[in-house]
């Protein structure tokens, strides 16, 4: 996985942090996957509505992380619909 910037490996650290929580309290791994991403997601998000040094912090890769040279909130919702579809057994 290619990290475009430093907030992006950040994201993944809090990320990091809800799966290791959820599997705490959980024994399902995609709930934890799905935890993890929505713990990266929303702290990206926060990252970004929060930075004032940038006019449009929504798709800007100085105002949030990117992964792949994509906004991690983006990359989030494909792996959130994969886990999710794992997590009631589609596949």
């Amino acid at each position: 996985m290619w990290l475009f910037n430093l907030k992006a490996l950040i994201c993944g650290f809090a990320g990091l942090a809800g799966f290791f929580i959820a599997v705490r309290f959980s024994d399902s791994r995609e709930l934890a996957i799905i935890v993890a991403t929505l713990s990266a997601m929303l702290f990206d998000l926060f990252l970004r509505f929060t930075n004032d040094e940038v006019e449009n912090p929504g798709i800007n890769p100085e105002a949030g992380g990117h992964i792949w040279f994509a906004p991690i909130w983006a990359v989030g919702i494909l792996f959130l619909i994969i886990a999710g579809l794992a997590y009631f057994n589609v596949f």
